[in-house]
C-alpha cells in the first residue's frame, strides 16, 4: 500500500484516518506502528549483527502479548509492535536481548555475558524496562 493510500497518516502531531475506517481504528494504528517499527528494528538488527557475530533470518513485528520480543525458529527475530513506543535506547536493549538468544536460548550466565559485551550498560536499560515498560499496557 502506498503511503498516500494508508489508512492512518501522521499529520503534524496527530493521527488522521478516514471516518469510515474508525470502527477498526486500533487495527489500522497497530498496522501503521508495525511498519514504522519494522524499519527501525531492521536497522538496529543490522547495526548489531556484525558486533554480535549473528545473522538473523529477518525481523517480524506483531502483537506478542506480554513479551517485548522473541527469537523464533529459523533464527527469526520477533518484536512486539509497542517496542517502537519505548525510548530508543530501551528498544535497542530489546533488540540486543533477542539477538543474544540466537546463541543461547536460555538466560544463562554466558547469555548475559554476551548481552553485556554488546551493550555494557544493559543492566540499567533492563531495569528501566522492568520499571516502566508496563506503562504501555492497555494500548
Amino acid at each position: 500500500m502506498a503511503e498516500s493510500d494508508a489508512a492512518v497518516k501522521l499529520v503534524g502531531r496527530r493521527f488522521v484516518m478516514p471516518q469510515a475506517l474508525a470502527k477498526d481504528g486500533r487495527e489500522h494504528l497497530v498496522r501503521w506502528y508495525c511498519g514504522r517499527a519494522r524499519s527501525w528494528l531492521e536497522d538496529k538488527v543490522s547495526e548489531y549483527a556484525a558486533r554480535m557475530e549473528v545473522a538473523p533470518a529477518g525481523v517480524r513485528v506483531q502483537d506478542l502479548g506480554y513479551r517485548w520480543g522473541s527469537c523464533g525458529k529459523g533464527e527469526w527475530l520477533y518484536f512486539h509492535w509497542k517496542t517502537i513506543l519505548l525510548p530508543a535506547r530501551i528498544a535497542e536493549y530489546v533488540v540486543v536481548h533477542e539477538m543474544a538468544h540466537l546463541y543461547e536460548p536460555h538466560h544463562t550466565p554466558e547469555y548475559w555475558r554476551r548481552v553485556e559485551r554488546a551493550m555494557p550498560d544493559f543492566a540499567q536499560r533492563r531495569a528501566w524496562l522492568a520499571a516502566y515498560g508496563g506503562e504501555l499496557e492497555g494500548l
